[in-house]
Formats: structure tokens, sequence, C-alpha cells
């Protein structure tokens, strides 16, 4: 789901940037920098066109080279250490070697100037330096007051980045949408001519208390307005969210962009980075050192920048300027810069003021780009105690107040008040205008559907929508063509009563299958019904097929996109069934249900019940019945998704994910021929490395305690698609194996291309490596073993292998990130080789939006 978020939003972008090329003079210059006095190349210097930001840096020899069209005839050469040089150039070819004047800085009577690199730790004064700022990073900690509270103005912008209104007026496709020139900002944004798409500004005032710990916020102001209203609000909010949030440079590991970089204060910062004083200057009236750094590797997860440390015993750092490397290995980060500013309380606390992070994503080099920027400022701090101690008591961390979607411009106003860094726009207004456009229109609404998977059915406050779109039309060898229509009741028609259902047809069973859900919340839900949290009574009648041992995460069974299959998906049933359950789901993590269910299901000719009996004799039998109690448990603290309409997809997993389930029926009740307990536990979790990648890391457990038919016991899940899918097998086969006790593994290495950036050639392509291994060890005790003790029970299908002391194991060895989206995995089947149709290996794929 996060890659349909970016797409929806290229797609629309692509109204804007269907101009082309400025039909301006071309440039073409390349030749080395070297510095003056020792001759030596210098790498990693930056050049550009001045006045443009158009621009290119020197590789590890100091050559660089650059090819564009621009007005701009002079070239600026710029790197720490150095003296500004400007060359001028003329149209068409040039050939240019420049000499770079170090400039000489003196500290403690130490001479530091850069050349070569001929970097060493050993007596190095800056090495020296940063280590007594690590030493002191955990002091003037805010978080070590007993109480912590300040007010936050944030805002973030989306724009059409480079835009040049001199040449899309003379391009047609501007010509019915002129008006868009009169929201074109050049004058707010670090020098860049943007056109804004999304605007979204927020106020909240944040509340922190040592013991017992609490953290609380309250937002008293928000809006959004542009192209990712068509998208679910609340689940980009959670994405952005984690993808820029506040940086903390005073940890080893920061997360950004859904990965974790090593801090230039890591406390194996010198170990990763190479560090240079570089000058001294003055901010907020105290003399501060100038600390440059970079990454050994330039390919790998760390910054290039600058921390402004006072030259006094605290080494408080002041400023932070963080930029990254040229050849890291991350996608669509074209440009990015980050800036925070800190303060000193009266007890020498740090303070932080502001973050700001600012942008630039773009699919390929060669391609003009989106502008995103964030920025924060902390306003009004204090480490006294709330006078309203009550909103501690709050579950929720984060309270929306009443009216803070219903501000007045005069309330934004005052909030933008003294910060020249915020930038006023009219988002709003121009998406109305644009609506108005029927190009415009159409495209807003193809991407809703392709994003939402439904279709509205009203202009404005849709009562239902039509959906999912994906499973309107579909496949499978029971049913044949399968045609589905179903729809949900929307919140413009109650925001805590729902209904959700879908009627289906086989062309091949001609049978029709139903599901009907009734739910109602005890939660107000703002967009849909599964919006977080839970906390519902639902009634569920469902009659359907059965793909035993087929079961997917984040998709329906019926995905029109899944019906491409190694094999013939034949091991289908027919099921029934009834469910009232209540949910309910807390802001600690913590989740519980009990379900009352009755189930029946009916065998088919591929799938027999054939109940043996005591002469060992075959008897056909059409259904079994079972009433089922259900209690589930899941916890998973600081737990950050995005939430679909129908899906919730996991953005980190770095806390842990635990679940436990158990299942009871009892011989008699409501025609159920079997006593039955079963048990289930599951654990995920990942395991960040840096800078070495991360792991993921799913383990699970189960018993059936009692003698049952065996669609009841456990069975695999088999993944028939080329598709790489979460906690399924891609080479084994539905109902292959059968068990009534197991555990279970699966292990991910995301190696974010740790070895392929050290390849010659092969860096460039910026390729990831991927390992997996994962595994199913069960055992079928003798009562539940039709071989040994038959009678009463199902006999096996004839594709059901028993499990020896050997478990079931697949090796998969992969490549991501091809063309930035593509994964490749080919999968070695590593056990139980010997059973009939099942493939020993092969090669699945996935489509996988990074950073």
């Amino acid at each position: 789901m996060r890659q349909k978020i970016i797409y929806g939003i290229w797609f629309l972008l692509v109204f804007f940037v269907a101009g082309g090329t400025y039909a301006q003079q071309t440039i073409q210059v390349e030749g080395f920098i070297r510095d003056l006095e020792t001759n030596e190349a210098l790498p990693y210097v930056t050049v550009t066109l001045r006045g443009t930001n158009k621009g290119a840096v020197t590789d590890e020899n100091g050559y660089f080279s650059l090819k564009t069209t621009s007005d701009s005839l002079t070239l600026s050469v710029s790197n720490v250490g150095y003296e500004a040089n400007f060359t001028t150039l003329k149209s068409g070819y040039n050939r240019v070697d420049i000499m770079l004047k170090p400039i000489v800085y003196e500290l403690n009577e130490i001479t530091v100037h850069p050349g070569k690199e001929r970097y060493s730790k050993k007596d190095n004064p800056a090495v020296i330096f940063v280590r007594n700022v690590i030493a002191r990073r955990n002091l003037n900690n805010p978080y070590d007051h007993d109480y912590f509270s300040y007010n936050t103005y944030e805002q973030r912008t989306f724009a059409f980045d480079d835009f040049d209104v001199d040449k899309a007026r003379r391009n047609r496709i501007y010509k019915h949408v002129d008006f868009i020139f009169d929201y074109v900002d050049s004058t707010s944004v670090r020098g860049r001519t943007i056109l804004p798409l999304y605007n979204e500004e927020q106020i909240e005032d944040y509340y922190y208390r040592k013991s017992p710990h609490a953290e609380r916020k309250i937002i008293g102001g928000t809006k959004r307005a542009g192209i990712i209203e068509v998208i679910s609000e609340e689940g980009v909010k959670q994405f952005i969210d984690e993808a820029f949030q506040d940086l903390d440079i005073f940890q080893d590991n920061i997360p950004l962009f859904l990965n974790r970089f090593v801090s230039p204060l890591s406390s194996i910062g010198t170990n990763y980075y190479k560090y240079y004083l570089l000058d001294t200057v003055i901010i907020d009236n105290e003399l501060c050192m100038d600390l440059g750094f970079a990454p050994f590797n330039s390919e790998s997860f760390g910054f290039v920048g600058h921390l402004y440390v006072t030259l006094d015993s605290t080494y408080f750092v002041k400023k932070v300027n963080l930029n990254i490397p040229r050849d890291i290995n991350l996608n669509f980060i074209g440009e990015m810069s980050i800036e925070q500013s800190y303060i000193r309380a009266d007890d020498d606390t740090r303070i932080l003021t502001k973050n700001d992070i600012a942008l630039i994503f773009k699919l390929n080099r060669k391609m003009k780009g989106s502008y995103a920027r964030r920025i924060a400022l902390h306003r009004n701090h204090s480490f006294t105690k709330p006078q309203d101690m009550t909103v501690f008591e709050e579950k929720a961390p984060v309270m929306e107040s009443e009216g803070a979607r219903r501000q007045t411009d005069e309330f934004w106003d005052e909030a933008r008040e003294g910060a020249k860094e915020i930038q006023k726009t009219s988002v709003e207004k121009m998406m109305a205008q644009l609506r108005e456009v029927p190009l415009f229109y159409w495209s807003e609404k193809t991407v809703n559907i392709l994003v939402n998977g439904y279709i509205q059915t009203s202009e404005t406050n849709s009562l239902f929508e039509f959906g999912p779109a994906n499973t309107f039309i579909s496949g499978n060898a029971l049913e044949g063509a399968r045609f589905r229509l179903g729809g949900a009741t929307t919140v413009n028609l109650s925001r805590r009563f729902f209904a959700d259902g879908y009627l289906a047809y086989g062309t091949h069973d001609r049978k029709f299958k139903t599901d009907v859900i009734l739910e109602y919340s005890f939660n107000k839900k703002r967009t849909f019904r599964k919006e977080y949290p839970f906390h519902y009574i639902r009634a569920e009648y469902k009659y359907d097929i059965n793909q035993i041992g087929q079961h997917y995460l984040y998709t329906n069974a019926d995905n029109m996109f899944m019906m491409l299959k190694r094999r013939e998906n034949d091991l289908i049933t027919y099921m029934r069934k009834a469910e009232f359950s209540y949910y309910k789901e807390n802001y600690s993590g913590l989740g519980y249900s009990i379900s009352l269910r009755h189930l029946t299901e009916w065998a088919t000719p591929d799938v027999p019940f054939g109940l043996i009996r005591e002469d060992g004799t075959i008897a056909p039998t059409d259904y079994y019945t079972s009433a089922q109690l259900e209690f589930y448990l899941r916890w998973a603290p600081n737990e950050k998704f995005y939430q679909s309409r129908n899906y919730r997809y996991p953005i980190t997993l770095d806390a842990p994910i635990i679940t436990l389930s158990h299942i009871v029926a009892q011989k008699g009740v409501l025609g159920t021929g079997h006593d039955y307990n079963r048990t289930e536990i599951g654990l995920r979790k990942r395991f960040w490395m840096s800078p070495f990648g991360y792991v993921d890391l799913y383990g699970q457990a189960g018993k059936v305690w009692d003698r049952v038919p065996y669609p009841l016991l456990h069975i695999p899940n088999a993944n028939l698609s080329y598709s790489i899918e979460a906690e399924t097998f891609s080479l084994m086969d539905p109902m292959e194996f059968i068990n009534d006790r197991f555990v279970s593994w699966e292990m991910t290495y995301f190696m974010n291309g740790w070895l392929f950036n050290r390849l010659p050639l092969i860096k460039e392509l910026q390729l990831r490596e991927v390992l997996s291994f994962r595994g199913w060890f069960g055992d079928l005790s003798d009562k539940n073993n039709p071989e040994i003790n038959g009678e009463g029970l199902y006999k096996f299908p004839e594709n059901t292998y028993m499990m020896n002391n050997i478990p079931y194991m697949e090796l998969g060895v992969g490549v991501e990130n091809i063309f930035k989206l593509v994964r490749l995995d080919y999968i070695w089947r590593l056990s139980y080789r010997d059973h009939e149709r099942t493939p020993d290996s092969g090669l699945r794929m996935k489509m996988k939006f990074s950073f």
C-alpha cells in the first residue's frame, strides 16, 4: 500500500509535468578540481550553475561532468575549507580544470586544512573533539526532568519543483489551467520556484511525565488541502509521521525514510565517520566550532554535514545541518537538507526549537522532481508540572480538540506570526479551481479508485460505496469465472453503524455466495469502518468457498491480480459461517476479542470427506459442523502502520507483536461432532543492525489438543502464486502437510546494499540483497493419525504426506530495488524434494516501494 500512495501522487503530478524541457541553451562542462597547494584531486566537491539547483559532485578522482539546459553561464564551485570559485562558461562544450585555494584554520595551535583523503583517527584533533561531544550527549536531556511540555507549530508542503512560469505559459497543457500561475511561490523556499500541491498545518501541545511514564499530544488546530485528499488521510499521516519524524542525533541510530541512519554522535561514530574541524562561528552570542563530518563509505546510510558545538566544557550542540551522501543507496531522494536548532534552558538543558527537513523527490535523475518540506517550530517550553494533570489520564496518546478542523484564518495567521520560515499557501483554493477542469477531475477520481479500491456513489458525501474494485472479476478451478459485486456504507451515513458485504457468482459451479457484516463501533469513526482503534461488536453471515491452506494477510482471496498460479488451485471446499464477535484495542497496543461462531464445511470432489468406519471402510460424508468460542489477544506496543480501507500494512516492526489465541468447541453443542481445543501463539519483531541492514523475524507455534476432522488441524499456509507473500511457503502445496502440533519460522535479512555497494559498476545499480529462510516443523499424534487410529476421522487427501523428523524448509536469495520497485527471489526447497507435483525451486517476485 505504501507504493500506492506514491504512485497516486505521481499520477496526479503528471498533469503538471507534461510540459517537457525548456527551450534554453545547452551547456556541457567537464573537468577536474584540485587543491591549489598540493595539486591533489578533491573528491565530493559541489559544482553548480550559479543561481540554479543544477549541478554535480566530483568523484573520488576529482572529476565531474555536467550537461543541462540553463540560462546561467557561471559555474560555482564550493567545498568546506576552501574559497569559493566562479568560472565563466560558454554555450556548448566546456573543459575546465579548477584549482581551489584552501582556507587555513587555527585552533589551539593546531593547523587543519583539507587536502587529499589521508584521513587518520590517530591524534586527529577532530576525533578528539567529537569524542568529547559524544561523551556528553546524554547530558542536558530534557526528558531527565519530571515534566516537560511545549507547543508546536508544524507545516508540511508538497509541491512541483523547479516550476518555470514562462515555459509553462508556452505549453498547451496549461492553456485551460492558467490560473495555477497565481499560486507559484518563488520567494520563501530557499531560492526554489515551486507550485504547491499539498499543504498541511497543525498546532499541538505536547506533555511529558517521567514517572509513571506518559506522553500526550493535544491537537488544537489542523487543516489539510491538496492532492493527498484522495488517499486515506489518517493512513498517509501515519506514513509521513514515520518517514519524516523529528530526528534525535543524540541516539546511535536515527529513523528516517523507514530506514536507520547512523548518527554522527553515535557511539560507533568515529568508526563510521570522518570528522573535520572547519571554522569557529558565533551562534546566539556563543563561540562554536564548525565540526564537519562525512561517512567513510559514501553509499552507506549516514549523513554529511555540520555540527556547531560550543567551545566550552559543556560541548553543547547549538545547531545541526545534515545532508545525504552523494552515492547513498536511497530511492527517490534527489536532494535533502535537515536543519535543527537548539537553545539552552536556564539549567543548561538542551531544547530543540526548530526541526526543518526539505527534500526533492525524483523517480530518476533526469526527471524533474517534487519538493517536500516539513518544518516544526517548538515554542513555550516548560519543565513545571501542568496545571491540568488530567491530560495524563487520557488513554489516547494523541487527542484532537473539538473544533480543531474548523479554526479561523485569524487563528492560523496568529500561529504563523513571527515565523519567517513559514510559507503561506492557497492550495485549497487552487484545488477547487482544478476540480472544475475535466482532465484533472477524472484523473483524481481514477486515482481514488486505484488507491482506495471503492467507487463513490455521490459527488460529495457518499452514503454507500462499491468495492473493492480488484475483486469484481476473478476465477478458480471450482467456480470457473467468478463475478463479485460488493460495497459498504460510509461515515456519511453513520459514524457508528456500518454494513459491509458482497454477492458473488461462479459460472462453473453456478452457485451464489454472499457475505454480510453488520457492525456497531463504540468509537466514532472519521473516515472509514476499520479506522484505528477498533472497538466494536459485529455480526457476520458468510457462505463462500474456502481455499484450504491458502490464506494471504494483505489482500483478498479473490483478488484478480492473484489469479495466476504455478498450478491449478483445486483444493477448495464450501463453508458457511455465522459469527458474533466483540473486539477492542487500546492505545497501549493491547487488543483482545471474543468470538462465537458456527461453521459448516462441505466436501467437494477434489476435497472429499471420507469418514473411516470401525471396519476400516470409507463412508463419504457431505459436511461437518463446529460451534466454536475463540479468545484472542494481541500486543503490539508502539505499532506503526498504514491503514487502508480493509488492511493494515506495517510501517515498522521495531517493537514486538505478540498474538495468542485459543478456540474451544464442545461435542453436541449446535450439531458439533467433536471436542475441540486449539492454541496458537505468534511473535514478530524487526532487529536493526545499522549499518548492515535489518532482519525481520516471525515465529509461530500451535497445538490441537483433541481428536478432530483434518480441516480443523494445523495446515501450513501454501502460496500458489508467483508473488512473495508474508507468512506463506512458496514451494509447498496446499494440505501437503497436516499436523496437530507445530512450530514455524520466517527470517528475512534485508542487507540494504551492504555488499553490492562495494562492488564496482554493480553499485551504480543501487541493488540490495535479501536472504530468507523459512520452515515448518510439525507432528501428528496417534489420536489424529487416520493410518493408526482412524475410526471416526476423515481420510487425508491423496496429496498429504506425513512429516518425519526433518522440518520443511525453504531458502531464498534475492535482489530488491530493481528499477527501484521490483524484488526478485530465487527460492530452493531444502527438504521433502521427492514429493510429487511440488517444485524444487522457483523464481518469485514482488512490487515493493521503499526509500
